[in-house]
């Protein structure tokens, strides 16, 4: 079977169709040309489980050839059904199957179909499937019809698309009850999904945003303007048309060629107006009511004017030649009264260099950052560095406008500005520029190494410029872990950081010493936190200010006052939010994602990592960041097997991007993966992988990822006992030196493990307990605690006590809607249940071999079985002792 590519955005309407075909009877789907009626009938067809699919799907030509669907229906099905001769007769004859002796007996006709359908359906379960059922020939139509009246009470069922603006005319072709549903435009998350997995270049957000608006959801429009833009190069101008493919400008094309000129006068305005309205445009006016006649523009209730379709504006623009299109702009300028908006087309209007007009640009571009609009304050100063005479402060404003371009999350366009600015500039405006180009490189930042040496090439003896290096060749040395050279490059840049007028220096200075300050103590790490405190009280945000607040919280957070990080974090994402810092917003997201997570609200963290993993793919040029918090969003409360796909994904791109701090956390999210499937082994080794690479790049807080304890419990599981001693003796001393007493539960618990693999189930699960607190920071690693007793008292053959812990970890991982765990825990209550029968004298012989470490068929010899009659007991034994495999086997206790 020809696999089914992916339905976007239509899981709603996916489990309604299908509810409706469970009922029996028939399903019209119906809506206008691309919606995605085809794609939805082949997943309706492949889930139907159906015996016979027979399926037609005609053309416009078709129409005129009668019978050609029922040809397509039936013609490979009929040599193997019994009619009656005069019926069948009929049949071979519509189907041109031999040669024509007399006309067609309409009813005859009629009669072999219904025969036919009810014969199959004796023998299968039937599926029609009619697409494009707006080109059935006629006279197959009608028989169709006919039979859906009369196979009610058959296993016949069928499936209809039709492409139609209103209601379907094609109801009658499928057997009652009928259900018919409406196809419109996908929401412009699953749009943007669509562009980016089924483009080979991808787009721009910003022009993801506008393919978006002129497909209107439609998804078949939204691929061919995507495809379209690629041959175009990726990306047009915020003032330039979308490149409309033949296809869709025909659509729009023969519905603008009557209108008269007033009324292309007036779609030029709603064009290029930012709010078209009524205020602007009164009803009244020829131009409009003519437009508003032929359907190309509407008057909401509001008194708001909207094109029809999107995809208007786009052919309006293309339309319109150079002076008709300054003169629509020239038009609005007289008409807005925001001074944002006035300027905006003042400039459009005056397309050359103006100096008043390039300062107005500018004094706008500042009013749209109050406003929280930095993508309008970006493309403001654009035109304001294009409307600017001089070339060095036309370089200056071409930098400012990469600068608001990056802060909005616009990276492309921000990387475009750049590298504009650095063939016109010299000196340090060319400097900055590389330096927003090595920002922008996102963790991939080893690749652009080289533009740091160009940088120092132009500092001369700027002090910011020459601090703003150093930091920079700190990031490139800790990323790579060079620990020593990076703490050096901080040592130099915070000598000059004073020399310069800019605070945000030291700020940048401090975070990134961060990251080893818990290494020292935490009496460095306080007093650091101390420092940036004082150093962004009463700055405005601004990129340094942002992470230090969040790095302020994460440190709460590691120190176990998690509602305080929380309500830290909650705050700066609404300033975030509100200030239009999209690429600060994505870092805020990140690390609210990791304190929900920690407080326990795992549905909170998944909101929270699904957004941020959107704009990660829109902002970042490495998706492997953006494909990680998809995967933490399904470990919250999703699916494994999509978070395996997910982490699978994310390490090929974080190795082709060189980010061992993201590879890092992929490998240990899979190693999650693999505890919540009882995969021990594997687990041992992912964890294993991620803290190695955490500390290849410096970082050895061990609370930071929570790996130390899982990767011993793993280990532990695994029968690697003195390793795992090893990871809990050095863990435990990292605790005491950096003052993270937060983790201790989790050591606690992988210590029990440990000591019951050594043979003390009992006791292991004795001592666990009595360190069980009422309440932790961390609610998840208490759940988790409560797990690990519940296992280690069934292997003690406690089942009420196991029960009861498990009972426990259920309800803690219930309340923090944690799905996979959930999953996990009623499976093992579910395997609790049928463990009464104790073991037999045969089986206990078994298990007496097993603990002497005998093969299968060394314990078939001993015993004088074969080895299929011991591997049959194994399944047993396992079964009640509710364990996977022999290296899960511990000693059975004394009594």
């Amino acid at each position: 079977m020809v696999a089914v590519p992916p339905v976007l955005g239509r899981a709603q309407v996916i489990a309604r169709c299908r509810s409706a075909l469970a009922d029996g009877g028939g399903l019209v789907l119906h809506g206008p040309a691309g919606i995605g009626k085809s794609l939805l009938l082949d997943v309706l067809v492949a889930g139907a489980g159906a015996d016979l699919v027979l399926r037609t799907s005609p053309a416009a030509a078709d129409r005129d050839l009668p019978h050609v669907a029922l040809y397509d229906l039936f013609a490979k099905v009929l040599p193997v059904v019994e009619l009656p001769a005069h019926l069948r007769a009929a049949l071979d004859t519509a189907l041109l199957r031999s040669a024509p002796e007399h006309p067609v007996d309409p009813l005859a006709l009629r009669l072999a179909v219904v025969d036919l359908l009810r014969e199959l359906a004796e023998r299968h379960s039937v599926l029609l499937v009619l697409d494009d059922a707006q080109w059935l020939d006629p006279a197959s139509a009608e028989v169709l019809a006919f039979a859906a009246r009369r196979v009610v009470d058959n296993r016949v069922w069928v499936l209809v698309a039709e492409r139609a603006d209103g209601s379907p005319t094609t109801a009658d072709l499928a057997p009652s009850p009928v259900t018919e549903v409406e196809l419109t435009g996908i929401d412009a998350d699953a749009v943007a999904e669509l562009l980016r997995t089924r483009l080979v270049r991808p787009l721009s957000s910003a022009t993801v945003d506008r393919v978006v608006a002129a497909s209107a959801g439609n998804p078949f429009y939204a691929l061919l303007l995507g495809r379209a833009l690629a041959r175009h190069g990726g990306s047009v101008g915020a003032d330039e048309p979308l490149p409309v493919p033949g296809k869709l400008r025909e659509l729009v094309v023969d519905r603008l060629a009557p209108l008269p000129a007033q009324a292309w006068d007036v779609l030029r305005l709603v064009t290029v107006a930012v709010r078209p309205g009524l205020d602007l445009l009164p009803l009244g006016d020829p131009g409009l009511d003519a437009a508003v006649a032929a359907g190309l523009v509407v008057a909401d209730e509001d008194g708001a004017l909207r094109f029809s379709h999107a995809l208007v504006a786009e052919v309006v623009a293309a339309e319109a030649a150079a002076a008709q299109w300054t003169a629509a702009h020239a038009r609005m300028a007289a008409l807005v009264t925001d001074p944002i908006e006035r300027a905006r087309h003042r400039a459009l209007a005056t397309p050359r260099p103006d100096a008043p007009i390039a300062a107005e640009l500018v004094e706008a571009a500042r009013l749209a950052t109050t406003r929280g609009a930095l993508a309008t304050a970006a493309d403001l100063l654009r035109l304001a560095a294009h409307r600017t005479p001089a070339p060095s402060i036309r370089a200056e404003r071409l930098l400012g406008a990469a600068r608001a371009a990056a802060e909005a999350g616009l990276t492309a366009s921000a990387a475009d500005l750049c590298r504009a600015v650095v063939r016109i500039a010299v000196g340090p405006t060319r400097a900055w520029a590389r330096l927003l180009l090595f920002d922008l490189a996102g963790r991939d930042i080893v690749a652009f190494a080289g533009l740091l040496d160009e940088v120092a090439a132009d500092a001369g003896d700027d002090p910011g410029l020459r601090c703003a290096l150093l930091l920079r060749r700190a990031e490139l040395a800790a990323h790579t872990g060079r620990t020593t050279e990076a703490l050096a490059y901080l040592d130099q840049a915070d000598v000059l950081a004073p020399r310069a007028d800019d605070p945000t220096l030291v700020i940048r200075s401090l975070i990134m010493r961060i990251p080893f300050a818990a290494a020292s103590g935490p009496d460095t790490e306080t007093d650091l936190c101390r420092r940036l405190t004082r150093h962004t009280a009463g700055l405005p945000l601004s990129e340094p200010v942002v992470y230090a607040r969040v790095y302020l919280a994460i440190i709460c957070l590691r120190r176990g006052d998690t509602p305080e990080a929380v309500d830290m974090l909650e705050r700066l994402r609404h300033e975030t939010e509100a200030a239009g810092r999209i690429r600060d917003l994505i870092m805020v997201l990140y690390s609210l994602t990791s304190a929900y997570e920690r407080a326990g609200r795992c549905a909170d963290a998944r909101r929270t990592a699904v957004r941020g993993a959107r704009l990660r793919v829109d902002v970042d040029q490495n998706p492997g960041i953006g494909l990680t918090l998809r995967a933490v969003a399904e470990l919250n409360t999703g699916s494994l097997d999509e978070a395996t796909t997910l982490l699978a994904q994310a390490e090929k791109a974080d190795e082709q991007a060189r980010d061992g701090e993201w590879a890092a956390y992929a490998s240990g999210l899979r190693a999650r993966v693999a505890v919540l499937r009882g995969e021990h082994r594997a687990a041992a080794r992912l964890f294993g992988s991620c803290l190695a690479t955490l500390r290849e790049v410096g970082y050895t807080d061990p609370a930071m990822f929570l790996v130390d304890a899982d990767l011993a419990e793993s280990l532990a599981w695994a029968g690697q006992s003195d390793q795992a001693d090893a990871v809990l003796r050095d863990a435990r001393s990292r605790v005491a030196a950096q003052g993270r007493p937060v983790v201790t539960l989790g050591l606690d618990r992988a210590t029990a493990v440990l000591a019951a693999t050594a043979g003390d189930p009992r006791g292991a699960a004795d001592t666990l307990r009595a360190h069980l607190p009422p309440t932790h920071p961390y609610p998840l690693e208490l759940a988790r605690a409560w797990f690990t007793l519940g296992t280690l008292e069934r292997r003690a053959r406690r089942k009420a006590a196991a029960r009861e812990a498990m009972t426990e970890s259920l309800r803690r991982y219930t309340t923090a809607s944690c799905t996979p765990w959930i999953d996990r825990i009623e499976t093992e209550l579910s395997k609790l249940d049928t463990q009464d029968a104790p073991l037999t004298p045969l089986e206990t012989q078994i298990v007496d071999h097993l603990h002497q470490g005998a093969s299968n068929r060394q314990i078939a010899t001993a015993l004088h079985l074969s080895v299929k009659a011991v591997e049959a007991n194994l399944t047993r034994i396992y079964r009640k002792l509710g364990i996977r495999n022999r290296a899960e086997l511990t000693p059975t206790p004394p009594a």
